[in-house]
C-alpha cells in the first residue's frame, strides 16, 4: 500500500514537472500594444466595427510578424454542420415565422477570414508569403472571398506572380466584377509569360463595359497593345457607347504619362456630345500630358 502511494506521488510530481516544463518552453504568444495577437485576430471576426477597424490598423502596423497568424486564420474552415446550417438559413427555406423568432446566424470565422485577407491586402508586397493561401481562396465557392483574395494578390504586386495561372482562370468566370478585379490584379502583377493575352482579348467583347475597359487597359499596360483601348474612345453607332468612352478616359488618366499615346483620341473626346465624357477626357489629359491639355485650353 505504501509502495503504491509512493509510486502515485512520483507519477504526480513527474506530471507536474513535465507540464510546467512544457508550459515554460512553449513559445510565448506575440503581444502588441498590450494585447495578444490572437485577441486582435478575434476582433476581426467580431461583427463590431469599433473592434474591427482598430484590429485592421494594428495588424497592418505589426507587418510581417502578423502574417503567419493571418494566414492560419484564412486557412480555417467552418465545420460541416455549421456550413450546412449557414447555407440552409440563407436559402430562406425556414418558414418566415420561425426566422422571425430566431436570431440570424453570424459566421465569425467567415468575418475573421475576410478581414484577414483585407489586412494582407493593405500590407502590399510585404504579404508575399500569403500568396499560396490566397490562390487557394480563389478556388472557393464564396464569391466575396474570391474577390477580396484577387484584390489582395494585385496589392502584393509582382511578388504574386505564382498566382498568375489562377487569376487567368478567374477571367473566365461568370461574375463580371470578379473578372474586372482579376484583370486589374494581373495588370499590377505583370504577365512576363503572356498567359493572360488570350483571355484578356476575349474580354474585349464582354457584356460589361467596365470589364471591356479593364481588359483593354490591361492589354496595353501588360503587352503594349494600345489599339484596343484607343478604339474604345471612338464613337460608333451604339447609343450607350458614351459610357465606354467615359470609363476609358477615366481609366487612362490614372496611368499618367504611360498613356501618352491616347492624347489625340482624348483631344477628340473634348468635343463629345456628352458632358461626362468631355470632363473625364479633360481630367485625363491634364494627368497624361499637361502641355497638350494647356494647348487645348483645358482648365
Amino acid at each position: 500500500m505504501k509502495r503504491a502511494r509512493t509510486i502515485a506521488l512520483v507519477v504526480l510530481v513527474a506530471t507536474v514537472l513535465v507540464g510546467s516544463l512544457s508550459y515554460g518552453l512553449r513559445p510565448r504568444e506575440l503581444v502588441y500594444r498590450g494585447k495578444r495577437i490572437s485577441a486582435w485576430i478575434a476582433d476581426l471576426g467580431s461583427n463590431n466595427r469599433e473592434l474591427i477597424e482598430p484590429a485592421h490598423q494594428v495588424l497592418v502596423e505589426m507587418g510581417e510578424p502578423a502574417i503567419p497568424h493571418l494566414v492560419r486564420t484564412v486557412e480555417k474552415r467552418e465545420s460541416r454542420f455549421r456550413s450546412w446550417y449557414l447555407s440552409f438559413w440563407s436559402s430562406r427555406k425556414l418558414p418566415e415565422f420561425v426566422q422571425r423568432r430566431l436570431p440570424a446566424p453570424i459566421s465569425h470565422m467567415h468575418l475573421a477570414r475576410m478581414n484577414s485577407v483585407a489586412v494582407l491586402s493593405r500590407m502590399g508586397a510585404k504579404a508575399n508569403r500569403a500568396v499560396p493561401v490566397l490562390v487557394q481562396v480563389l478556388e472557393e465557392e464564396d464569391m466575396s472571398m474570391r474577390m477580396i483574395a484577387a484584390q489582395a494578390l494585385g496589392s502584393i504586386g509582382p511578388e504574386a506572380r505564382p498566382a498568375i495561372p489562377a487569376l487567368v482562370n478567374t477571367l473566365k468566370e461568370y461574375e463580371p466584377h470578379l473578372r474586372q478585379i482579376a484583370t486589374d490584379s494581373l495588370r499590377k502583377i505583370g504577365d512576363p509569360t503572356g498567359r493572360a493575352v488570350e483571355p484578356l482579348t476575349v474580354l474585349l467583347y464582354d457584356k460589361s463595359i467596365e470589364t471591356r475597359v479593364s481588359a483593354a487597359i490591361a492589354l496595353w499596360l501588360l503587352e503594349g497593345q494600345s489599339q484596343p483601348a484607343l478604339d474604345l474612345l471612338k464613337k460608333n453607332a451604339n447609343p450607350e457607347d458614351w459610357r465606354t468612352r467615359f470609363f476609358t478616359a477615366h481609366s487612362l488618366g490614372e496611368f499618367g504619362g504611360a498613356a501618352k499615346e491616347a492624347v489625340p483620341a482624348l483631344l477628340e473626346c473634348l468635343h463629345d456630345e456628352h458632358e461626362a465624357v468631355r470632363e473625364h477626357a479633360a481630367q485625363a489629359l491634364k494627368k497624361i500630358d499637361a502641355a497638350a491639355a494647356h494647348e487645348a485650353d483645358v482648365k
